[in-house]
């Protein structure tokens, strides 16, 4: 994984991306949920370890959104279930989700400070 495509990612997530987010089903944001929190244990860097914060908390709230629950017991019931070849299998996806979330606001920081609307 890329920290600097986590960095771009995290320099502007708040919202999710319409497109993707109706596509999404509750399990795919669990699972990336997993996937980030996952990869912030094992991450070599803080600026990686800062953009996968983000995505754990961008997913988790997709999830819990979703489902109107809190993601608590469901993440800690699925990721013992998981092995870590399993949790490393969701990255691709889980990692383009996150970069177009952050493209998106990297965009809206550029329009923003050009003074655009």
């Amino acid at each position: 994984m890329r920290a600097s495509l986590l960095a771009a990612a995290a320099g502007g997530a708040m919202l999710a991306c319409p497109a993707v987010a109706k596509t999404a089903t509750p399990q795919d944001n669990l699972d990336c949920a997993i996937w980030a929190t996952y990869r912030i244990g094992i991450a070599a860097e803080d600026e990686e370890r800062n953009g996968l914060m983000l995505a754990t908390a961008w997913f988790s709230g997709l999830y819990e959104g979703q489902t109107g629950t809190t993601i608590d017991e469901a993440m800690i019931a699925r990721s013992r279930a998981l092995t870590p070849a399993q949790i490393e299998a969701f990255e691709p996806a889980c990692l383009a989700r996150f970069g177009d979330f952050g493209n998106r606001f990297t965009a809206i920081g550029e329009r923003l400070g050009a003074g655009s609307n």
